[in-house]
């Protein structure tokens, strides 16, 4: 009897204890409200942050849709440039594929590396040569 009951309890904690691997579902890190704030070494890009376009955010939703503004400077207003409403994708492990919030860049699969629970950079993998990388903050 003893052998059932710790087979039985043995099979209990083993299927409790699985991990929740549904791609952004509703715990993962990167879930919430993430603005623009810094571009490093664009390259031939030439992208730069500045006070209209940090206002760009991108708001990742439980269930993979992410909605995402564009702010930029006209006349020196800052004037919402574009909006959309688009998916993003936990590949797995640190990759992740969304729409970039920024001069219309797309959609852009990479390496996603949380510095803190309020920030992460974004290092796409397009531009893995020229070691760009876009870093996101949470407000």
């Amino acid at each position: 009897m003893k052998k059932i009951f710790l087979l039985l309890f043995s099979l209990a904690l083993l299927t409790s204890c699985n991990k929740d691997d549904d791609n952004g579902g509703g715990n993962d890190a990167i879930l919430g409200k993430w603005y623009v704030v810094e571009i490093n070494n664009s390259g031939a890009l030439n992208l730069q942050v500045g006070e209209c376009s940090s206002q760009s955010f991108i708001d990742f939703k439980a269930d993979n849709t992410a909605e995402s503004s564009y702010y930029s400077n006209e006349s020196g207003t800052c004037v919402l440039e574009s909006s959309d409403n688009d998916s993003w994708t936990n590949n797995g492990g640190d990759k992740y594929t969304f729409a970039v919030p920024f001069e219309d860049i797309g959609s852009l699969t990479g390496k996603v590396v949380f510095n803190s629970n309020s920030q992460f950079t974004f290092y796409p993998d397009i531009l893995a040569g020229q070691n760009t990388n876009i870093v996101f903050e949470k407000r």
